[in-house]
Protein backbone atom coordinates (compact mmCIF):
# COMPACT_ATOMS: atom_id res chain seq x y z
CA UNK A 1 0.00 0.00 0.00
CA UNK A 2 2.84 2.41 0.81
CA UNK A 3 4.38 1.86 -2.65
CA UNK A 4 1.04 2.71 -4.28
CA UNK A 5 0.75 5.99 -2.29
CA UNK A 6 4.36 6.88 -3.13
CA UNK A 7 3.59 6.25 -6.83
CA UNK A 8 0.54 8.56 -6.65
CA UNK A 9 2.61 11.29 -4.95
CA UNK A 10 5.34 11.02 -7.62
CA UNK A 11 2.72 11.31 -10.38
CA UNK A 12 1.18 14.37 -8.70
CA UNK A 13 4.59 16.08 -8.45
CA UNK A 14 5.36 15.34 -12.12
CA UNK A 15 1.93 16.68 -13.14
CA UNK A 16 2.50 19.88 -11.13
CA UNK A 17 5.95 20.40 -12.66
CA UNK A 18 4.63 19.94 -16.20
CA UNK A 19 1.81 22.43 -15.61
CA UNK A 20 4.21 24.97 -14.09
CA UNK A 21 6.61 24.70 -17.02
CA UNK A 22 3.75 25.22 -19.51
CA UNK A 23 2.60 28.29 -17.58
CA UNK A 24 6.11 29.79 -17.64
CA UNK A 25 6.54 29.20 -21.38
CA UNK A 26 3.43 31.22 -22.34
CA UNK A 27 4.05 34.89 -23.13
CA UNK A 28 2.18 37.35 -20.91
CA UNK A 29 -1.00 38.78 -22.39
CA UNK A 30 -0.54 42.02 -24.30
CA UNK A 31 -1.49 45.14 -22.38
CA UNK A 32 -4.36 47.08 -23.95
CA UNK A 33 -3.29 50.22 -25.76
CA UNK A 34 -4.57 53.47 -24.25
CA UNK A 35 -7.27 55.14 -26.30
CA UNK A 36 -7.02 58.77 -27.36
CA UNK A 37 -9.58 60.85 -25.48
CA UNK A 38 -11.33 64.11 -26.29
CA UNK A 39 -13.34 66.59 -24.24
CA UNK A 40 -16.69 67.89 -25.41
CA UNK A 41 -16.50 71.64 -26.02
CA UNK A 42 -20.13 72.03 -24.92
CA UNK A 43 -20.50 69.90 -21.76
CA UNK A 44 -16.89 69.00 -20.83
CA UNK A 45 -17.43 65.22 -20.83
CA UNK A 46 -14.37 63.13 -21.74
CA UNK A 47 -14.94 60.35 -24.29
CA UNK A 48 -12.97 58.34 -26.90
CA UNK A 49 -11.78 60.56 -29.75
CA UNK A 50 -13.03 58.07 -32.37
CA UNK A 51 -16.60 58.75 -31.17
CA UNK A 52 -16.28 62.54 -31.44
CA UNK A 53 -18.24 64.81 -33.73
CA UNK A 54 -15.86 67.53 -34.89
CA UNK A 55 -16.47 70.97 -36.32
CA UNK A 56 -14.00 73.82 -36.79
CA UNK A 57 -11.31 71.98 -34.83
CA UNK A 58 -13.57 71.45 -31.80
CA UNK A 59 -14.74 68.06 -30.52
CA UNK A 60 -18.28 67.35 -29.35
CA UNK A 61 -19.74 64.22 -27.74
CA UNK A 62 -22.88 64.19 -29.90
CA UNK A 63 -24.54 65.88 -32.83
CA UNK A 64 -26.86 67.83 -30.49
CA UNK A 65 -23.92 69.47 -28.70
CA UNK A 66 -22.22 70.20 -32.02
CA UNK A 67 -25.38 71.96 -33.15
CA UNK A 68 -25.59 73.95 -29.89
CA UNK A 69 -21.90 74.91 -30.11
CA UNK A 70 -19.49 75.93 -27.36
CA UNK A 71 -20.98 76.81 -24.00
CA UNK A 72 -20.29 80.39 -22.93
Amino acid sequence: MAKFLLFIVVLAVIYALVRASKRRSKPPPAAPQPEAMAQCTHCGVHFPRVESVSEAGRDYCCEEHRRLGARS
